[in-house]
Parts: C-alpha cells; sequence; structure tokens
C-alpha cells in the first residue's frame, strides 16, 4: 500500500533540537491534525551543524541528534498513532570536513581509495597536477607558511597536516620517506629492525589496487603504539616543522593541494554546491556510489522507519530522472517521495518523473501572486522608480547581468571547467580561448529555467523550446558571438554524420552544462537579484519571480485544475527553511500592492526621517529597509532590542547577498555599520518615524493577517499535501535563515491548542469574536489549522483523491472572493476565500456577514448537496442553487463548509 500524508509537519532537528525533544511533540501534532514528520537530514554531519545538509556520514545518525535507537522509539510512536515519517536526504553533495572518512580516504589514498571515484574531483586538472583543491586556507599558503600555522602531527589516526582545527591525512607514500629518514637518523639496530618491520608491511599498502581501509587503519594505529618508534617519529617531525622547506617537500607529495579560499573565484577542480567551498559533489550517476550512499536510507525504510524521502537539489545530479528511477527501484513502489525543485515561470515537473511531486515552492508562489493586486503593479513600479531613480528598470536584464556578475567573480573556475570539457573533446576550437568563452559564459546565463533532463538524443520538444529560447537571449545579449553561439547550439543536437563519439561527447557536455545553469540561477537570482530588486521584495522569493507579481483567479484554479490531474500528492508549501521571509510577512507586504498611494506617501517621510542621519545606505538599500521592517514586526508593531538584533544581522546579510555596497568576501564595515545604526534610530528611537510608521502598520497588518488565514485554508484545501514549517501554526514574520531556524516555543502553543479544544464546544459566536478581537497572539491561525488538518485527515481521499471544481461567485463583491469545491465518491468541500480586502473593508473591520458582502454569491453546479455544515463552527447552511458569502462568512473570515450525498 503506498503511502500518503494528509499533513506534513517541517522539523529543523539540530543539537539544539534533537531526536528526544521531536518524540515529546509527537501527541501536539497528531492533536494538530499532522500526519507525517519532515524532517530536516539527520544523518551524521559537520560538527555544529544546524541544518544537517553538510553530511559527513550517510550511514548513520548524526549523534548531536541522537541515535538509531531513539529513531526507532520515534518509529515505533508513530505507527501506534498512524503516523509517519518523510526523511530529507542528500544525495548532491557531502560536507568537505575532516569527519567525511569517504573523502578524506581519497586524499591519504588517491588512486588506491575504494572511494576515489565518488567525489566529482577532476583529477585532470592542468592546474592541480592529480591534486585535490583543499581551500580552506585563510591566507595564500605561502603566508601561512610564514606564520608557522601549518604542522604535521602524529596521533593514533595516522599522519596528518593540521590547519587549525582542520587535520588532512598525509599520502600513503609520504610515509616511507620519513621511515627512512627515522632508520638513519637512528643507527640503532633494534630500531632499524623495527623500522624495517614496518617498511615491510607497508610495502604491502604501496602495491595494492585498492587500500583497505581497516588494515591501513590498524597499521597506523601500531605505528603510533609502538613507543620506541613513536619517539623517533616524533622527533623527525619536529625537524620538519621546522624546516619550511621540508614541510613544501612534504606538500608536494599528497594528493591534494592546500589553498586560499579565495583561490576557487578563478579555478576549481571539483564540483561544489553552489558556490559554497565546504561542500563537495558526489558522482552519484555512479552505480557503486548510489548503492553506498543510500545502504542506510534503503535500511530504514525497509524496517519502515521512513514512509517518504525528500531528495535535496535534484537539479544539482548529473541524471536527475535516472537517479529517481533508482531511487524508486530501491526503496518501492510504497514510499512516498518528493524532490526540491525550483520551477521558473510556466516551468512544470517532469511528469516521466516516478515521484509524487515537489517541495511546494511552486504553490507557494501561485498563492502569493493570487494576493497581489495586478492594478498596483504599474503604480508600485512607477513609485520605485520616482524614489529609487537607479533603481533596476529592466527585472530579466538585471538578472542576465547578475548570473553574468557571478560568473566573472566567483565562478570563473566553474567556466574554465566547462570550456576545457567542450576543447578536450573537440567540440570547439582551442582558439580564441577568450571569444569561447564569452560565448559559453552568455549561454549559460541565458537559460530562462535552472536546468533541461535531457539524457538522450534528440532531446524533447520541451527541452529544446528551452535550450532554443536561451540562444534567443544569447544572441540578443551578444550579437557579436552569432558565429560561435551558433556552433554551441549545434551541440544540443545530432546529425547522420556525428560518429558515436561525437554524439557520446556532445550529451556529455549538454548534461554536464545542466549541473552547472543552476547553481548559476540560484547564486544570480535568489542569492543576488532578489537582493538588488526592491520594488516589492515579497515576491523575491523561492521559486517565485517578481516579473510574474500578479494572477487572476482562473489563472490560479488552471493551475490547481493541473496540479490535481497531474502531481495532486505534491507539497503545498507557504514557508520553508529556504524561503527568504516568513509566510505572514510575506502576506503583509503583498498588501503595499493595493495601497500604492498610500506607500509612496510615507516612503517619502521616511527617506527624510532617515536622510537626516546618515547618507549612507542608497535609495535602493534604504528602500529595502523600510519593507523588511513593515514585514518582521510581530502584529502589535512593538520593537525590542531582540528583534532590533534580528533586523541588523539580516541587513547586514542582505546587502552582502547584493554584492553592491558591501560582500561576503570583502565587507563594507562603515556601510554595515551605518546600516545597523539607522535601523536602531528607526526601530527603538524616532518617535517621529514611529508617528508616521505605526498607522500605516496597522492598516497593512491588518489585511497582513487576514490574507495569512487565507493562505492557510487554501494550503490544507488545495490540491497538494499542506506542509507546515515548524512553529508556523502561529504568525510567522520571520526573516531569511538562520532567523527562521529560531527555537519555537511549543510549550505555548501546546496551551494554545489546549485552550481551543476546551472552548470549541463552547459558543462559537463568543469564540470566534475572541480570536479575532485579539489577533496578536496567533490563536486564530492555530484554530484554523487545528479545525482544517483534522477535516482533512478525516476526509483524506477527498482531499488526496477529489475533483477540483472552480466555483464562479454573482453579485456585487464577486471580485472580492475566490471559491472552490473538492468532490470524491459522495464527499464534498467548499471553501471561499477573500481576496482585495483593502477595497472591501476599512482597517478596524472584518470582512462577515451581510452588512459586507451584501448579494455575493457562490453558484452551485447541478449536483451538488443542498445541505452543509461549517467547519469552522457547527452551523448547517441550506443551498438552493447558490450560497451567500455573507451566510460563509458570517462569523469566520475564510469558509470551509463539508456535505454529503445523500
Amino acid at each position: 500500500m503506498n503511502y500518503t500524508p494528509s499533513a506534513t509537519y517541517r522539523l529543523q532537528i539540530s543539537s539544539g533540537y534533537t531526536l528526544k525533544q521531536v518524540q515529546q511533540l509527537i501527541p501536539y501534532l497528531q492533536e494538530m491534525g499532522i500526519s507525517t514528520l519532515y524532517a530536516s537530514p539527520i544523518f551524521c554531519a559537520r560538527p555544529g551543524s544546524e541544518h544537517g545538509y553538510d553530511v559527513t556520514a550517510p550511514y548513520d545518525v548524526n549523534p548531536e541528534v541522537g541515535n538509531q535507537q531513539e529513531l526507532l522509539q520515534i518509529s515505533s510512536e508513530l505507527h501506534s498513532r498512524g503516523m509517519g515519517w518523510l526523511q530529507d536526504i542528500v544525495p548532491n553533495h557531502m560536507a568537505f570536513h575532516p569527519d567525511n572518512v569517504w573523502l578524506m580516504d581519497v586524499l591519504e589514498k588517491g588512486s588506491q581509495s575504494s572511494f576515489y571515484t565518488f567525489f566529482d574531483i577532476d583529477f585532470g586538472h592542468p592546474d592541480f597536477a592529480g591534486q585535490v583543491m583543499v581551500p580552506f586556507l585563510g591566507e595564500p599558503l605561502e603566508q601561512v607558511l610564514q606564520q608557522n600555522q601549518l604542522q604535521l602531527q602524529f596521533t593514533e589516526k595516522g599522519l596528518t597536516l593540521n590547519y587549525f582545527d582542520n587535520a588532512y591525512p598525509i599520502s600513503v607514500s609520504s610515509y616511507r620517506p620519513l621511515l627512512q629518514q627515522v632508520m638513519q637518523d637512528a643507527g640503532e639496530p633494534e630500531m632499524t629492525n623495527i623500522v624495517q618491520r614496518f617498511s615491510n608491511d607497508l610495502k604491502l599498502f604501496e602495491e595494492e589496487e585498492n587500500i583497505n581501509p581497516a588494515a591501513w587503519n590498524n597499521y597506523k594505529r601500531k605505528l603510533f603504539q609502538d613507543t620506541l618508534l613513536k619517539e623517533q617519529i616524533e622527533q623527525e617531525i619536529q625537524r620538519i616543522n621546522s624546516d619550511r622547506k621540508k614541510l613544501k617537500q612534504l606538500l608536494k607529495q599528497q594528493h591534494y593541494k592546500l589553498c586560499y579560499w579565495k583561490e576557487t573565484e578563478q579555478k576549481i577542480n571539483y564540483r561544489r554546491f553552489f558556490t559554497v567551498n565546504d561542500l563537495i559533489c558526489m558522482r552519484m550517476e555512479h552505480p557503486e556510489v548510489f548503492e553506498q550512499y543510500h545502504q542506510f536510507i534503503k535500511q530504514m525504510c525497509e524496517k519502515g522507519v521512513f514512509q517518504g524521502l525528500r531528495v535535496d537539489h535534484v537539479d544539482g545530479l548529473y541524471d536527475p530522472g535516472t537517479y529517481l528511477k533508482r531511487l524508486r527501484q530501491l526503496v518501492g513502489n510504497e514510499q512516498y517521495i518528493i524532490v526540491e525543485k525550483i520551477l521558473e515561470g510556466e516551468e512544470k515537473l517532469p511528469e516521466r518523473w516516478p515521484v509524487q511531486g515537489n517541495s511546494g515552492y511552486d504553490f507557494l508562489a501561485w498563492v502569493s501572486n493570487l494576493y497581489t493586486s495586478g492594478a498596483g503593479r504599474r503604480k508600485l513600479t512607477e513609485i520605485y522608480r520616482r524614489l529609487v531613480p537607479d533603481a533596476p528598470s529592466n527585472y530579466e536584464q538585471l538578472v542576465f547581468n547578475k548570473k553574468m556578475f557571478i560568473l566573472t567573480n566567483y565562478m570563473q573556475g566553474e567556466l574554465e571547467n566547462l570550456l576545457r570539457i567542450l576543447q578536450s573533446r573537440h567540440l570547439v576550437p582551442l582558439e580564441p580561448k577568450e571569444t569561447w568563452r564569452k560565448a559559453l559564459a552568455v549561454l549559460l546565463a541565458s537559460f530562462p529555467v535552472y536546468c533541461i533532463y535531457g539524457n538522450r538524443f534528440p532531446l524533447t520538444d520541451h527541452e529544446m523550446q528551452v535550450v532554443n529560447e536561451a540562444f534567443e537571449e544569447a544572441h540578443k545579449q551578444a550579437p557579436e558571438q552569432q558565429a560561435q553561439l551558433e556552433h554551441l547550439h549545434s551541440l544540443f543536437t545530432v546529425t547522420p554524420e556525428d560518429s558515436e563519439e561525437t554524439r557520446h561527447h556532445k550529451l556529455y557536455f549538454v548534461m554536464r552544462s545542466q549541473q552547472f545553469t543552476g547553481p548559476l540561477a540560484a547564486k544570480g537570482v535568489e542569492d543576488t537579484t532578489f537582493y538588488n530588486y526592491n520594488r516589492l521584495i515579497s515576491l523575491n522569493e523561492v521559486g517565485n519571480s517578481p516579473d510574474i507579481f500578479h494572477l487572476e483567479t482562473e489563472q490560479f484554479h488552471e493551475r490547481m485544475l493541473y496540479r490535481q490531474r497531474v502531481y495532486p500528492l505534491s507539497l503545498n508549501a507557504t514557508a520553508t527553511h529556504d524561503t527568504k521571509r516568513g509566510e505572514g510577512a510575506r502576506m503583509r507586504l503583498n498588501v503595499l500592492s493595493e495601497l500604492p498611494d498610500e506607500w509612496e506617501k510615507c516612503v517619502k517621510d521616511w527617506i527624510e526621517i532617515s536622510r537626516k542621519y546618515t547618507q549612507e545606505p542608497s535609495d535602493n538599500d534604504l528602500y529595502f529597509i523600510f519593507q523588511t521592517i513593515l514585514g518582521v514586526l510581530p502584529l502589535d508593531g512593538e520593537a525590542d532590542n531582540k528583534l532590533l538584533k534580528r533586523v541588523q544581522e539580516y541587513l547586514q546579510k542582505a546587502f552582502r547577498e547584493a554584492k553592491v555596497n558591501s560582500d561576503w568576501s570583502e565587507p563594507n564595515e562603515s556601510y554595515e555599520q551605518a546600516v545597523q545604526e539607522l535601523a536602531g534610530k528607526l526601530l527603538l528611537e524616532d518617535e517621529n518615524f514611529t508617528q508616521s510608521f505605526k498607522p500605516f502598520f496597522r492598516k497593512v497588518a491588518h489585511y497582513g493577517w487576514l490574507y495569512s488565514l487565507c493562505q492557510t485554508l487554501l494550503k490544507v484545501t488545495c490540491p497538494g499535501v499542506p506542509d507546515i514549517y515548524q512553529g508556523t501554526e502561529l504568525w510567522d514574520h520571520s526573516l531569511v535563515d538562520p532567523d527562521n531556524r529560531r527555537p519555537v516555543d511549543y510549550r505555548l502553543r501546546q496551551h494554545y491548542l489546549l485552550r481551543i479544544r476546551q472552548n470549541e464546544n463552547q459558543n462559537i459566536y463568543h469564540m470566534h469574536s475572541d480570536l479575532l478581537q485579539h489577533p496578536e497572539t496567533g490563536q486564530v491561525k492555530l484554530y484554523l489549522l487545528y479545525k482544517a488538518l483534522n477535516v482533512r485527515l478525516s476526509m483524506l481521499p477527498l482531499f488526496n483523491q477529489g475533483e477540483y471544481i472552480p466555483l464562479k461567485l454573482t453579485g456585487k463583491f464577486k471580485d472580492h472572493a475566490l471559491a472552490f469545491s473538492r468532490y470524491h465518491e459522495g464527499q464534498w468541500a467548499l471553501v471561499v476565500v477573500p481576496l482585495l480586502l483593502a477595497s472591501l473593508v476599512t482597517e478596524d473591520k472584518l470582512p462577515l456577514g451581510e452588512e459586507v458582502w451584501q448579494d455575493t454569491a457562490v453558484l452551485l453546479p447541478d449536483g451538488v448537496p443542498t445541505y452543509w455544515r461549517q467547519v469552522f463552527g457547527r452551523e448547517d447552511l441550506k443551498a438552493d442553487g447558490q450560497l451567500k458569502v455573507a451566510e460563509i462568512l458570517r462569523t469566520f473570515p475564510v469558509g470551509f463548509l463539508t456535505a454529503k450525498t445523500l
């Protein structure tokens, strides 16, 4: 039987929130209506990891979060409650860290390592002479040696080169010269015999094709335990450490090359996750790598510990489609599998993939765009240009420019590697190299999506459409590269004249290139453009684009119909660990699209106030700061020192990501200090700012929390599986990570839920009134989730398999609501959520009852039941071809009804 979640709850498991704490949370989550715990990676990771994506050993549980026994105990309890576990896995990369035993084995043994082919390393790179780049020095190597920061050390684990906390094993071949030197210096027969014995044993390892790790570790341990020999070795080590020439000679004998971290901006011989040096990518396309990496995952699936898997960064894999087929074959059809995938614009997840869907960024974008007013697009664009004269005017051009900026300044090494692939396979001429480099860079920056997934020729029509779009944009951006671009275009097709070898080379380039278009898009768009184009920053979101801005209700319905038809079990996310801001902050900022004139007036006042203190933050950054403050404040509008610190840390990160006025590699400390001081003035000190800000904030926040309720109900009831990010059962106004990984107060949430459960059988009108009059606590959102998730769980076939039926509205305010029904085998549900509230009710009113909605009604198709029951309350409604919105939204601002066919 295939596992199908009703609702997932994402938990960021770390040393700060362990498996023991997770187990204590299970009863609360069950009461909330959650069916599935959705866990961040729990495998062995870099010490102190806060997220788990820096895996060091995929074959065990990270001891900082717990152990296998605790995981099995959780599994047993989940099974007893009819719940499941969805596990995030990371097949694209591992941590480049001494705790990564597989990688250290490669550094120590080179081609004699059993793991030599596991990592995506170019051992033939001309700049590294067969060595692996190890780019973790804080300064150039010569300076590090001058300061004696690099030291050879001897422990039970063998000989290592130590740089602060990092210890890298020296090569097997380095042991013999050291032992020979010890024997030469000792001169005593007893020592000579000891050294000779160890030298003879060493020869066996030197001659092995693949050195057995256990045997080699045992050899090193015995070497260390021999007291006489150990003393002599340590004396030799002291001589090497005090002689820079000897240390340099030792470095040349290694299978790796220690480098200054900045060198990776120009050259690199391993594939990394985005531009993160300490995450090295895997060659998961190799069957032996796939099999070994997934052994523990397979065991957990077979034992029933994991009911589902979420595949992180599937776009990084050489052949995602083949990987997913292997994964499905490995874990079986009953496992629920989703992929992390960012879809651009109208892009759709490949329907041929054997997965249930994706991690929900697309749904997040659709709901956000539904709650952005189309009428506000032009006005907000004009306001942005007026108030920020040097603001980027063409978003798509900005995206291209920032991708080129990233390639030139941070990914030059990756670009060179891809060009080398072309030239080494005789797909392009060796000269003029600069011309071909420029053409290739323009092509990579022109791709309209993260990547295509072609793994055979001919590419599909859809894949070729994307490729053609990329070349069309490339020709527009670099007309002088026409000949080179036309030649590169030909590499994406084959002709009858192409030899088998040429076809193979072409396909290798196509598939390899797509491993870099994704990281380039992520770095150029998500991590750069999104901090530069500040017209409305709520749209600068993972999976979304400022270029789309708005969806009409018909367009939203179309997407839901497609989702139900193709991927009905894809996740519906509205907040994740990767989102740029909390789901509540996003909805609040979207309100600006309904109030552009008021927004402009306020911003003008705030700019004037800010310029009294400093001229330092640019107009564009100042515009970003105002929106940030508007989105992050709690519903009561009160700031304190704790919130100020969060904002200051966020702004530092944001403006470094923007890479205009500061940067990670070269921080502009005076600029950042001016920004932090200004934030303090605005949030805590300046009364003029407070007097101007508070009235507008209250208005925007009012509509924002109502839209957050709408977003939440849509997530639960639309096609797809609702995903609740940890803590977001209350309002979520968090900032980007690490802010969105702050500890969650579960005692407070459990207290609120207990109160709601105690009161729900009382007078429902009074209960709703109390919740709505005190929205600042967030209990109204928790109440909505509790009721909606439990109804969903009790009618699971309806929501996982049922039809999605768009409903039309009639009456004066028909454009101010969206409605749909769900139907499956006699079960019905009906949902109504308000839209465009700023022009429907004032900021002191709620969208309730006949006074607001008047004659507005939902039109019902033939065959729909007559009698309906409110989920948020116990009222029964009778339909007569229609249902009045005023009756549906009489005591609660969103509507959820259920019915059964008699």
